[in-house]
């Protein structure tokens, strides 16, 4: 894929405060190749540099979210010397960084399936809402490859052993069996699904930006540390949300609704 091809197929678009990126090629399922995963890289950093935005919407055209690597890209490099495979790995690894590190909260829109490194994508979003007919896996083990890049975001997501169980069996779970993992937030019936996405994204809006990316960074440094250390941190992370406006703010309105 050309990069004018994943540029086109790789959409950004914002309503309001709400930002929302479309994986757009589903006669092939939205594979994603190097430059389709560098092109949402791009179309993150940008929704994340937009201060009007507050939340970022992640959805696959058509009837899946991802059907994962481009397996015609792979095949076409499997003879590449090692110094190609290491360089042509930097997109996934920014992908998921970024992802990881971003301070607006993420949706992710999962209808049909999300699997391979669109279950990687699936794993590094704060919220998964999913329709009742999705499902997720990483088959990648059945051809050969293993879902390296995504296991970081996955076993934050699953735990250790439903992590290993889906990388080393390769096995396709439904929506429900992901939400009882830890993978999906919610389930819903797919007529619904666009309702509930809109729903929670107009509810994370209504949040303070710099309240919400504060939480955000306190939440992934403290869930990383132990138990005592992570109290400290706590304490650390306090002072700045107690100097905050928004605290300021937020507080004096919930007091003056109840006089």
């Amino acid at each position: 894929m050309s990069n004018d091809d994943a540029a086109t197929q790789v959409e950004l678009s914002f309503d309001s405060d709400i930002a929302q990126i479309i994986i757009s090629f589903p006669e092939r399922r939205n594979p994603i190749g190097t430059e389709t995963a560098a092109r949402l890289t791009e179309r993150l950093l940008e929704a994340e540099a937009n201060p009007q935005a507050r939340v970022v919407i992640l959805a696959g055209a058509g009837s899946a979210f991802s059907s994962g690597g481009d397996l015609r890209e792979f095949l076409s490099t499997t003879t590449s010397a090692p110094t190609e495979h290491w360089q042509s790995g930097e997109p996934w690894a920014q992908l998921y960084r970024t992802l990881a590190r971003l301070s607006k909260p993420t949706i992710c829109r999962v209808q049909g399936p999300a699997l391979a490194g669109g279950c990687g994508v699936v794993a590094s979003c704060d919220f998964v809402i999913a329709s009742d007919s999705a499902s997720f896996g990483t088959p990648e083990i059945k051809i050969g490859l293993f879902p390296l890049f995504i296991l970081p975001s996955l076993v934050r997501a699953v735990g250790r052993r439903s992590a290993l169980d889906l990388a080393l069996t390769g096995r396709i779970i439904s929506a429900r069996e992901a939400a009882a993992m830890g993978l999906v937030t919610r389930v819903v019936p797919e007529a619904d699904l666009d309702t509930e996405v809109e729903g929670l994204a107009k509810q994370l809006a209504a949040i303070g930006p710099l309240t919400m990316s504060m939480g955000k960074h306190a939440f992934n440094e403290i869930i990383e540390l132990d138990f005592d250390r992570g109290i400290e941190a706590a304490r650390a992370m306090r002072v700045a949300f107690m100097g905050s406006p928004e605290l300021r703010t937020g507080i004096e309105k919930f007091l003056s609704k109840r006089r």
